[in-house]
């Protein structure tokens, strides 16, 4: 029983953290798509603004403290209840001479889940740091390459009189916002213009565990493409109908402006 509560105490702990983690992100990012922000965040320059919810701190902050906080119970765990058990195997060798395997390494056998552990999140950690890297550098881009074309103060009006939030059915993914001019997404960072929309389909990714849909969306000028998740095919159908009739919309608004 002992050697059993050995192998599962630290992966339940993990899932556990890893279940809390994923609850508070969920929750903050619904506080920044529904507009729960304070008055000083929503008075900021759009630059700011944008930069301020989209930055991945924002949303990975819970997961960084939970695999803090399982590495420093782990470790914790790994010292104590090994060095206890390293020397009841030294005592039961003792006992038991004809006994072949060292105390060590039935300790080490013991403690392979947690040790295992320990190494996985411990490399997790390095890599959300290289990854939180790479995820700014390519928000700061993208709002760079909106500054450029003069849509950043629009869109931040925009993201903040929306109410139409779209749940995704991805777990990896937030939830998205339908404005009139721009979708938004808070995990990963996008801000799309529909305006800029060049082609957009709905494509299917197959895997083991079923087929997942994704909005392959073509942008205009030197942005990049996007691909948008959804767990449902019929959503994501939707999802592109609306921006298609938004897209021919807002063209023909701007048509007649300039004809004008």
């Amino acid at each position: 029983m002992k050697d059993l509560a050995y192998f599962l105490l630290m992966p339940l702990l993990l899932i556990f953290l890893f279940f809390i983690a994923y609850l508070f992100r969920k929750r903050k990012i619904e506080k920044v798509l529904f507009g729960e922000l304070d008055e000083n965040e929503k008075n900021l320059e759009a630059r700011i603004f944008f930069n301020n919810i989209l930055k991945i701190e924002r949303t990975a902050k819970a997961f960084y403290y939970a695999e803090v906080l399982f590495l420093i119970i782990n470790t914790l765990f790994i010292l104590f209840e090994g060095y206890k058990t390293y020397l009841e195997e030294v005592e039961f060798v003792k006992e038991y001479p004809s006994f072949t395997e060292s105390p060590l390494s039935s300790t080490l056998i013991k403690f392979m889940i947690p040790i295992f552990l320990w190494f996985v999140v411990f490399f997790l950690i390095i890599f959300a740091i290289f990854m939180k890297k790479k995820e700014n550098k390519r928000v700061t881009e993208m709002l760079d390459n909106l500054e450029k074309v003069k849509l950043l103060k629009f869109a931040k009006e925009d993201f903040l009189k929306s109410d139409r939030i779209l749940e995704t059915g991805i777990i990896a993914m937030s939830e998205i916002k339908l404005g009139d001019r721009y979708l938004f997404s808070v995990y990963p960072a996008y801000i799309v213009p529909y305006t800029l929309i060049e082609k957009i389909k709905v494509e299917k990714f197959s895997r083991p565990r079923g087929s997942i849909y994704y909005l392959d969306i073509t942008l205009k000028k030197s942005f990049q493409n996007i691909k948008i998740y959804f767990a449902k095919k019929d959503v994501a159908e939707k999802v592109r109908e609306f921006i298609l009739e938004k897209n021919k919309d807002l063209n023909k608004k701007e048509n007649i402006e300039w004809e004008a």
